[in-house]
């Protein structure tokens, strides 16, 4: 991960494009999220919390848009299910 800031979109361009996940973005990606979405730094811990509560042994649990990953790590750390699988799509 990178401590860089993300101020991708804070200077003017002469032509502003729609948004592409690219080199730039994923240098910042890490300050974006965390900026972008409300409650993030509460909202991944709470994901783990939650799957530790309801997984089941055997379970499958997946994570649809994984990103960064954080949420896959915290429900791997988290649940103590035994045989429980995360999926990060």
């Amino acid at each position: 991960m990178t401590d860089k800031q993300d101020r991708l979109f804070a200077r003017n361009r002469a032509m502003t494009s729609g948004f592409r996940f690219d080199e730039e973005v994923v240098k910042v990606f890490p300050d974006m999220i965390a900026r972008s979405v409300p409650g993030y730094e509460l909202i991944v811990p709470m994901i783990g919390l939650l799957a530790r509560r309801y997984a089941q042994p055997d379970s499958v649990i997946y994570d649809l848009g994984c990103s960064l990953g954080a949420a896959s790590l915290a429900m791997s750390l988290a649940v103590k299910a035994s045989g429980a699988r995360i999926v990060a799509v």
